[in-house]
């Protein structure tokens, strides 16, 4: 004969009581009482002394932005940088190579130029998003080009060069365009003819300056390339 007491049992939900044994309640109530972990978050220790901490070049502050000092190596505070945005702003790799003109080794070598990396905000599939603060690209650029007034006609040099490309083509295309259409019209009264084109002599056309010739008959003008 075994006495028990039903105060001190637990129900297995097997069929049978299992006696208690005082530790800790594995029950689904139990478990749902069980608080999970907090992460604890350790912030860098500031040193005791306050003349040894780094502080805010602006302002002198020792609440300094962690990112900004811990990656692009600049003391400075949140409320400093958020007040000179033309000087603390942070700008994607494409605005660096179309305002500044660098090139991807250049903006690669973190020796130059200190980057932040980022997940892409677009897609997390794509490649991350690189940031800099406009003021390291500005004075490596300035000193790349020799100051900011070179690195300006620099960039009017480029703008006129992809205008005149742009014009080219454009021209090219339009030209193209009206040799097709006289020859279709051409085609339209000679149905039934053939026809063989007859060039004329060279001749040098001074919008394109490219050497041309042009059909006698049908006024069809191709370039031409004289060795």
């Amino acid at each position: 004969y075994c006495e028990y007491d039903l105060t001190d049992m637990v129900d297995s939900r097997g069929g049978f009581l299992v006696p208690d044994a005082g530790g800790p309640d594995t029950s689904s109530q139990g478990r749902k009482m069980v608080k999970p972990t907090e992460k604890i978050l350790v912030e860098d220790l500031r040193n005791l002394d306050p003349a040894q901490n780094p502080t805010c070049d602006d302002c002198g502050s020792l609440d300094l932005d962690t990112i900004f000092f811990k990656i692009f190596d600049i003391r400075v505070c949140k409320s400093c940088r958020q007040a000179n945005p033309d000087k603390y702003s942070l700008i994607t790799k494409t605005e660096a190579k179309e305002d500044y003109l660098l090139t991807d080794e250049e903006l690669r070598d973190r020796e130059i130029l200190p980057c932040w990396e980022k997940p892409n905000p677009r897609k997390s599939t794509w490649n991350n998003m690189m940031l800099y603060v406009r003021e390291q690209v500005e004075i490596y650029a300035f000193k790349r080009w020799g100051d900011e007034e070179a690195l300006d006609r620099e960039f009017e040099r480029r703008v006129n060069e992809k205008k005149e490309r742009k014009a080219k083509k454009f021209q090219a295309s339009l030209r193209d365009l009206r040799n097709r259409t006289r020859t279709s019209l051409w085609q339209k009264k000679e149905f039934n003819a053939i026809h063989e084109h007859e060039f004329g002599p060279t001749a040098v056309n001074p919008e394109t300056g490219e050497s041309e010739q042009t059909c006698t008959t049908c006024g069809i003008k191709v370039e031409v390339e004289e060795f």
